[in-house]
């Protein structure tokens, strides 16, 4: 929970509130108003260096889960860190902001998992390398969540020589995982 300013940049939450737009009543799954939970998660995560993040209330009409049990649109921006970065990898360093309106952290796991997050919100598609730094491997999988896609596979991408180019769809999240 902010206990103070929110970070630089970073959507102000509500009095009490974690959130950005939690006493919103809209629908979680407006697009690309539910980016922007992608977007307050890096800057929290990021420029704030939180170690935990906690959105208060589940399911809720404006939150990660619908009232009918599945996930939202606002769901699946968390879903980006929560499902990917889970307990004991930790975030390593990398350019956050590499182009405008592009936002990337990174988390290293036990072992030589790595987690790439990168968030879009540029109005046009944008091809961004990573360089993968010490590991090996030679291909990531990817997820995206988009206007018209949740968390949707997107199959594997080569690793060459330690460095990916990656997709980005505009106004969307990515996550890349090595291993």
């Amino acid at each position: 929970m902010f206990d103070g300013p929110a970070p630089d940049g970073a959507p102000a939450p509500g009095a009490g509130t974690p959130e950005p737009d939690s006493n919103s009543r809209d629908s979680a799954d407006l697009w690309p108003r539910a980016l922007d939970v992608g977007e307050h998660l890096h800057r929290a995560m990021v420029d704030a260096e939180f170690q935990a993040y906690v959105w208060w209330y589940i399911r809720r009409g404006y939150g990660p889960m619908r009232e009918d049990g599945r996930i939202s649109k606002r769901g699946a921006a968390m879903a980006h860190f929560s499902k990917f970065v889970r307990p004991g990898p930790v975030r390593i360093a990398a350019t956050p902001t590499p182009q405008p309106n592009v936002h990337v952290s990174a988390y290293r796991g036990i072992g030589s998992r790595l987690v790439v997050v990168a968030v879009n919100k540029e109005t046009s598609h944008v091809s961004q390398q990573f360089v993968l730094r010490n590991d090996t491997s030679s291909g990531v999988s990817s997820r995206l969540t988009d206007s018209g896609r949740t968390l949707a596979s997107q199959g594997r991408s080569t690793v060459t020589n330690g460095s990916l180019t990656g997709q980005l769809p505009a106004r969307s999240v990515t996550t890349f995982v090595t291993g």
